[in-house]
């Protein structure tokens, strides 16, 4: 088996004890803190562009149970589950990207492994007790469990990571190891996907930090990483191979989803958020707002949009309130990012609109 299974978790998300949906993410170190990565609409529980909630009955996660594998010294990891809140009074208790529009779909979740948590266990009997566990504790002769990070399985030399990302090209096999369908074994294991990179890795998509791969993905594998893995240890950059001595992997982002998906048609293209966004979104400690504080409100859009409007002449404002200009379209751009993408599309230009109909305050005056 791949060892760096055990670096990759399944997420089940809740609101209280009700499980809303299934996802994937993966353990993630930075310096000496950990991180669960995943895909910002899991814990969200919003639809990335539209900001739709993705439950039919409207619930948004507070709460999200985490299956991980441990490290037991000389025996194989095992896997445990523990519950993270993904809220409190004050704020969501996951950091997304500083920046974020366009939209990063992308978050992370801190933790410290070395505290206890939450456990739901299920008994032979069939019932269930709550007890605490913490990942990393005493297990025996004074050594302790180990959680295992991506860190702990990429190549041993930074540089042939940093060489691979910056000259590899669309056709290049990858993997995405999750749980499309909440498929899995009795341990938790994650199911193994093959992909190809089928646009510009470096150069990006719409000129974002993402990419697009071709695979038969499926619901459930949101969050999941993205892998160049090779299981004998060879990595081929240009002309040249390096060598290994165990198996390696570089992470090369995180699925969120595939595009174009209706009731008849399915291209099977899926999204690839580049893993630089994962340091990015660490390093600027942006929590994500509370559940109903993601969409602004009326009154605060329509106090953003009157700020932009006072930029506008009256032929601006013309150019606005008819259909057939593209004005409307700009003001919104201009508006997503003000509001850090705050609202949806459609919702931004009914109030753009609305805005700009009943607008009597200060204009710029018309160039000649």
């Amino acid at each position: 088996m791949a060892e760096v299974s055990n670096s990759v978790v399944h997420l089940t998300m809740r609101f209280g004890k009700t499980v809303l949906s299934i996802g994937t993410g993966v353990i993630y170190q930075h310096q000496s803190e950990y991180f669960i990565v995943t895909a910002w609409h899991n814990l969200s529980g919003r639809h990335s562009e539209t900001l739709a909630t993705l439950n039919k009955n409207l619930a948004i996660p507070d709460n999200v149970i985490v299956t991980l594998a441990i490290g037991m010294q000389e025996y194989s990891p095992i896997r445990i589950s523990i519950t993270l809140p993904l809220i409190d009074e004050e704020k969501s208790l996951f950091y997304i990207h500083k920046e974020n529009w366009p939209r990063i779909d992308v978050a992370v979740i801190p933790f410290d492994p070395h505290e206890s948590f939450n456990s739901e266990m299920n008994l032979s009997s069939g019932e269930k007790i709550e007890m605490k566990i913490s990942p990393i504790m005493q297990i025996h002769n004074g050594n302790k469990s180990q959680i295992c990070p991506i860190q702990k399985y990429f190549i041993p030399n930074e540089s042939v990571i940093k060489e691979w990302l910056n000259s590899v090209e669309v056709t290049e096999e990858l993997f995405i190891p999750g749980y499309p369908k909440n498929i899995q074994d009795y341990y938790a294991q994650p199911v193994w996907k093959r992909a190809t990179i089928a646009s510009s890795v470096q150069n990006g998509w719409n000129r974002e930090p993402k990419f697009l791969i071709d695979s038969a993905s499926a619901s459930g594998m949101s969050g999941s990483p993205v892998l160049y893995y090779s299981p004998n240890g060879s990595v081929k950059i240009h002309g040249s191979t390096y060598h290994f001595v165990q198996d390696v992997a570089i992470l090369v982002g995180i699925y969120v989803g595939r595009l174009s998906v209706d009731t008849k048609s399915d291209p099977q293209v899926g999204i690839v958020w580049n893993q630089s966004v994962i340091d990015e979104i660490i390093i600027g400690r942006c929590h994500e707002k509370l559940p109903h504080e993601v969409e602004l409100s009326k009154r605060e859009l329509l106090i953003h949009i009157e700020d932009l409007l006072k930029t506008c002449s009256k032929k601006g404002l013309d150019n606005i309130l008819d259909p057939e200009m593209p004005s409307r379209h700009y003001v919104k751009q201009s508006l997503f990012r003000k509001i850090n993408g705050r609202c949806s599309p459609q919702r931004a230009i009914e109030a753009i609109v609305e805005a700009a109909s009943e607008y009597d305050g200060p204009l710029v005056a018309d160039s000649d």
